[in-house]
């Protein structure tokens, strides 16, 4: 495809940028996401942009699939870069979910269910981490944030739109899960799909309970492999050509936590905590995101009748 250019990262895992993808058409060139932010990031993906011979300030459209930083981190300097090049008519694409966060980077805090932390973690968060746990700060290091200006020129898209990007003709799939507004979208047309991070080359995206968690993510499994995908293209790693296959593998993974969580909770009762440090060795993965994950099943666990809650403990049913 000559029109349809794949940037892939250099690995496919965080804290690594997400995969950014270029579309050319009669007006110019169309993102969908932009990568992280942090300069050797940028400094990439610029002479990627150079090495198929195009022009970063023929971009007239970004296509945003959720509002974390590996996703669009770069926004603000491209936002700058356009700025200072006199350019303003740059159009961005993301969901009402979404924009919300995309315009307020701070509710990322609780759409990642951060909040999980002072309640399950007490007076040992401050020992752990000599103070207290600050997302934004944290990823920061790992990922340049972004948040869109207030004044920059959005346009909604929603579940089932047709986005005519070029001579592609995308369907708008809101597959929550590992964020509360993720979007992936279908080439009706070719069949192939920009995954986000859904369905990824390697391992399973994290998530938690206002991402959509378990359920919001078998959910959207579900509705993605309803349609005859050819080819996947994630957010992380290569192309992928055995579709149902790694589907299969993403959801057992997922549907494995319930059952050890289970089989844990058959032997005896356990709470959150006990849980999550079965799963999580490290004190950072149990902040950040076992404490999330484990949730996220407890939750559905809970909701499909296997397991109750009584004076802090969990009981399987």
């Amino acid at each position: 495809m000559e029109d349809f250019y794949f940037i892939k990262a250099d690995k496919p895992m965080w804290p690594a940028s997400a995969n950014v993808f270029v579309i050319k058409d009669e007006e110019g060139l169309i993102f969908i996401d932009v990568g992280c932010g942090l300069k050797k990031f940028t400094k990439k993906l610029f002479k990627k942009l150079r090495d198929f011979n195009l022009d970063l300030f023929d971009v007239h459209t970004i296509a945003l699939s959720h509002a974390h930083p590996d996703h669009m981190g770069a926004m603000e300097e491209i936002l700058k870069l356009f700025k200072d090049n006199n350019n303003s008519d740059l159009q961005i694409l993301i969901n009402e979910i979404e924009r919300e966060s995309a315009l307020n980077i701070d509710l990322l805090n609780d759409s990642f269910d951060i909040d999980l932390l002072p309640k399950y973690f007490n007076s040992g968060l401050e020992e752990r981490f000599k103070g207290k746990f600050d997302l934004i700060q944290n990823f920061k290091v790992l990922c340049s944030m972004s948040q869109l200006p207030k004044d920059c020129n959005i346009e909604i898209i929603k579940e089932n739109d047709i986005l005519k990007l070029g001579r592609y003709n995308f369907k708008v799939l809101i597959t929550p899960g590992h964020a509360p507004g993720h979007t992936s979208f279908y080439e009706i047309n070719q069949k192939f799909l920009l995954s986000g991070d859904l369905i990824g080359e390697k391992g399973t995206a994290w998530y938690s309970p206002s991402s959509g968690g378990a359920t919001g993510y078998l959910s959207s499994l579900e509705k993605v492999e309803k349609f005859p995908i050819e080819l996947i293209y994630p957010s992380h790693g290569n192309k992928i050509e055995n579709i149902q296959q790694r589907i299969h593998e993403i959801r057992q993974k997922i549907l494995m936590k319930d059952d050890l969580i289970l089989k844990e909770l058959k032997k005896k009762p356990h709470t959150v905590m006990e849980l999550t440090n079965l799963f999580y060795k490290t004190s950072y993965s149990q902040m950040f995101p076992g404490i999330a994950i484990i949730e996220s099943h407890l939750i559905k666990l809970e909701q499909e009748g296997k397991i109750k809650r009584d004076n802090g403990l969990i009981y399987k049913v």
